[in-house]
């Protein structure tokens, strides 16, 4: 019985090891990716960062620039609507808000380099 145990529990840890490391694979990848967007993007001026389930990681700022237009620019892929809304001004929590707020019409504005995280 021990050695049938000690093969299940070697396959258990082999197992969390393989997601483990297709999770920081992943990971970096995604930071690959963010980082080449900024590459593209510095060259052109100004940019927000927005983190979460977005296809666009990097975006043109622009005067009078807004949570929400920052949000839809990065083109917002999650099913739902987000939980909360996070801009991080010079490492600082700038502002928050929850994504019904948004609905309701509650909105920030952004400077170049705010970060926005959106938490689904």
């Amino acid at each position: 019985m021990t050695a049938a145990f000690g093969i299940a529990a070697a396959g258990c840890v082999s197992e969390k090891k393989a997601q483990m490391e297709a999770r920081q694979a992943y990971i970096a990848g995604q930071a690959q990716a963010a980082q080449s967007q900024l590459r593209a993007r510095e060259a052109e001026g100004p940019v927000v960062f927005v983190q979460g389930p977005v296809q666009n990681h990097v975006i043109a700022w622009s005067e009078g620039m807004t949570l929400s237009k920052a949000i839809v620019d990065a083109n917002y892929t999650a099913f739902m609507n987000p939980e909360v809304v996070q801009v991080m001004r010079g490492g600082q929590l700038a502002g928050q808000l929850k994504g019904i707020d948004l609905l309701h019409h509650q909105d920030l504005d952004l400077q170049q380099g705010d970060t926005v995280i959106i938490l689904p």
